[in-house]
Formats: C-alpha cells, sequence, structure tokens
C-alpha cells in the first residue's frame, strides 16, 4: 500500500502568468506499488492563477477540484468550478483551468497512463519560456 500526506510535501511553483504549485504526489517513478497512473496537486494562485491551454498526447487527465472557484476549458467548451467539480481531458485535448477566486483553487489531478515527472518538469520549463 502507498501512503502520502501530500499537505506536508513541497512542490514546484510556476511564476505569474501562470502561478500555481505543483506537487507530485504518486507516480510510477517515485512509488514501486504505482504502475498505471500519476496523481498530483495543482493549487493555482486566487485571483488570475492559471494554465496555459495545453494537451498531453498521451494521456488523459481527471480533475478533481477541491477547493476555491475558477473557470476550465476543455476543447471548446467553458465549465464554471466549485469543490465537488470533476472534469475529464482526454488525451490530446487542449484544456485549461483560470483561478476567479480570492482563495487558491486546489485540483488534484489524475493521469492515465501514467506520465513521467521529466514530462511535467518539461511543460513548467515550457510555461516559464511563455513568461518572457
Amino acid at each position: 500500500m502507498t501512503y502520502k500526506d501530500f499537505s506536508a510535501m513541497n512542490g514546484i511553483k510556476v511564476e505569474k502568468p501562470f502561478e500555481r504549485e505543483l506537487k507530485v504526489i504518486m507516480s510510477p517513478e517515485t512509488d514501486e506499488e504505482v504502475k498505471d497512473f500519476t496523481f498530483l496537486i495543482s493549487t493555482l494562485a486566487p485571483l488570475g492563477g492559471c494554465t496555459d491551454f495545453h494537451g498531453h498526447e498521451d494521456a488523459g487527465e481527471l480533475m478533481i477540484f477541491m477547493s476555491g472557484t475558477g473557470k476550465a476549458w476543455v476543447g471548446d467548451t467553458e465549465y464554471d468550478l466549485k469543490p465537488g467539480v470533476a472534469i475529464y481531458a482526454p488525451a490530446g485535448i487542449l484544456h485549461k483551468t483560470l483561478n476567479t477566486g480570492s482563495v487558491p483553487l486546489e485540483i488534484a489531478c489524475v493521469f492515465t497512463p501514467a506520465i513521467s515527472t521529466s514530462y511535467i518538469l518539461k511543460n513548467i520549463q515550457a510555461a516559464k519560456k511563455a513568461q518572457l
């Protein structure tokens, strides 16, 4: 069994305009028992923290919204976000999330099949380059 207390884990910060923190909680690279998924927590900063429009070629992404409010776009459809909402972005479909509220927008993200930590880091670097 794999057990993680992610409240005590450090994350990777992404600065504005895509201000957020990413924590890789479980993945095949970090957990011997985990084979088929990657689980991370994405916390978008209040009042404008967001992701860019992006897609994952080889994995679908299940997003479960745990706190905060915002907007999401999956393909051409816009959704309102609040705790208790879940959205699935199939592999290859462009999607984006935006925090419109005054508290952090916390998202539990599950990728299946699993994505590598290096893929996540590559996307963080791409977001940083887009800031320039």
